[in-house]
């Protein structure tokens, strides 16, 4: 049963926010001519539970761009993953990973799960990390489990891939592995 949920976990404190939009789509054009899937999801605002953010209303909101050889709509079926072991490429300075709290965050590892798919709708499960020195907050566990819908053109590709288009054309950044569903 999907709970349409982003859970953040800091510790042994766990606050879960409802999500108000969950959509995935394929970048058009494709930067460097290799298709990139992304999924974008935004919560509804609530009061934080974490005590050092002293009862503070937060609205998270998550992108990930998965970007893998070969990629397609025919790879997305229940049972296969992708894992985004960084947050950015470091050579082209394309971010995969953009976790929104109190400001942009990085996540790493990533793991996402397609649990079912029904034509445009996606079942997804999909865990980060924030755990770096300059992060604005503790380390903190993300996790979503919710129900994707196709949103084609994708706006939140669309206006995260603003500056990808001026980068060189020789390098493109794999960020993402692929793992098929196992029989």
């Amino acid at each position: 049963m999907v709970t349409n949920k982003l859970t953040m976990f800091r510790d042994d404190v766990a606050q879960s926010y409802p999500i108000k939009q969950a959509t995935w789509g394929f970048a058009e054009p494709a930067p460097y001519l290799v298709p990139v899937f992304c999924v974008a999801i935004k919560t509804e605002k609530q009061p934080s539970i974490f005590p050092e953010d002293g009862r503070w209303p937060h609205a998270p909101s998550w992108g990930l761009d998965i970007r893998t050889r070969g990629l397609n709509d025919t790879m997305l079926l229940p049972g296969s993953q992708f894992s985004i072991s960084d947050s950015h490429d470091d050579f082209t300075g394309v971010i995969f990973t953009a976790f929104f709290y109190d400001e942009f965050e990085m996540t790493e590892p990533n793991v996402i799960k397609i649990i079912r798919r029904d034509g445009d709708l996606l079942e997804l499960f999909i865990e980060g990390q924030i755990n770096y020195e300059h992060a604005s907050m503790r380390p903190t566990r993300i996790t979503v489990d919710a129900r994707f819908t196709k949103c084609t053109p994708h706006e939140e590709i669309d206006a995260k891939l603003g500056g990808r288009e001026a980068l060189p054309p020789h390098e493109p950044p794999y960020g993402a592995t692929y793992l098929p569903p196992t029989a």
